[in-house]
């Protein structure tokens, strides 16, 4: 059967081929992933951007403690700046803001904005919706104190990759759910939004696709969510209500196994009159954004930028 993402993209194959030599010794269990994965951070985050300022602060979360990264692209004690508040990806399992280090540095600098970036906890010691109950507490803690960390609370949004991309879906779904305001604006990067699993791009690229097979998918969602509860929408946000989302940025990757995730969810934003961006890169698989060596990645970037900064008045 011909590969359905051939001709693969040179710079892809590169990626490809390291993450399967790795691939042979993959174990399928927290720790083990989360040495693996973490192993890559210092290849993930050379060449990252000087940013003006950056922190790391301590909040008050649904269980203990929650750990946030503080980015600013200009002096914090200036005018207040837009807010990002960024959930990494990682199946909700691995990865961490210091993984997502470059990425959001490059988010911060690009669109002038302050980001901060969660550490919210991890399944499966965490099941769902605990890593979402991190997530919103982080985004409504942001929001009430932005000022104090020299952002401006009326400009702020909620971004993430992959698992969260999901996460910062869901947020709007439950502030909106709770009465409260949306974010001003999502930046959904690859994200994950329906937990079936059961679109044609996941069987078509997922069986042995570099970045997310379908074995490490399953396993991540088995992690993270139950089967009886996949079908709620602050797990699976492309089966919420999503009349009331902000304007939505939506980058999808044309090899990804978790592109019809993506472009499933733009198409129900438009249909619900919301405005949304689709933003498609031919040849891409999977948070291609977050690796280096991959000349795509760059102009994502860019245009995720330009919608944020549109999107926050920057």
């Amino acid at each position: 059967m011909p590969d359905p993402r051939a001709p693969l993209d040179p710079q892809v194959k590169v990626l490809f081929d390291m993450m399967a030599a790795n691939r042979a010794q993959r174990v399928l269990e927290p720790g083990p992933m989360r040495e693996g994965l973490g192993a890559l951070a210092p290849l993930l985050v050379a060449g990252a951007p000087s940013v003006a300022a950056e922190r790391e602060i301590r909040i008050p979360g649904p269980a203990g403690t929650l750990r946030l990264r503080v980015f600013h692209a200009s002096d914090p004690a200036g005018s207040p700046r837009p807010v990002i508040v960024y959930f990494h990806g990682g199946g909700y399992v691995v990865m961490s803001p210091e993984t997502h280090e470059k990425l959001t540095k490059q988010i911060c600098v690009g669109v002038g904005a302050m980001v901060v970036s969660v550490d919210y906890r991890l399944a499966p010691e965490n099941r769902y919706p605990a890593p979402l109950d991190d997530c919103l507490a982080a985004f409504r803690w942001v929001r009430t104190h932005a000022r104090e960390l020299g952002g401006n609370p009326r400009l702020i949004a909620a971004a993430g990759d992959s698992a969260g991309g999901n996460a910062a879906a869901a947020v709007a779904l439950r502030l909106v759910a709770a009465g409260e305001a949306p974010p001003s604006a999502l930046l959904l990067l690859c994200p994950w939004t329906d937990m079936a699993l059961d679109t044609d791009s996941m069987r078509r690229f997922g069986p042995d696709d570099g970045v997310l097979d379908t074995d490490i998918m399953t396993w991540f969602r088995d992690c993270y969510v139950r089967p009886e509860n996949w079908s709620d929408p602050f797990a699976s946000p492309l089966r919420g209500d999503l009349s009331g989302f902000p304007p939505t940025l939506v980058v999808v990757g044309e090899i990804d196994p978790l592109l019809d995730d993506g472009v499933k969810l733009a198409r129900r934003l438009e249909q619900a009159g919301r405005k949304v961006v689709l933003q498609s890169h031919a040849g891409m698989p999977h948070d291609f954004m977050l690796f280096p060596g991959i000349d795509e990645g760059a102009r994502a970037i860019d245009g995720i930028c330009r919608f944020a900064k549109s999107a926050l008045g920057g």
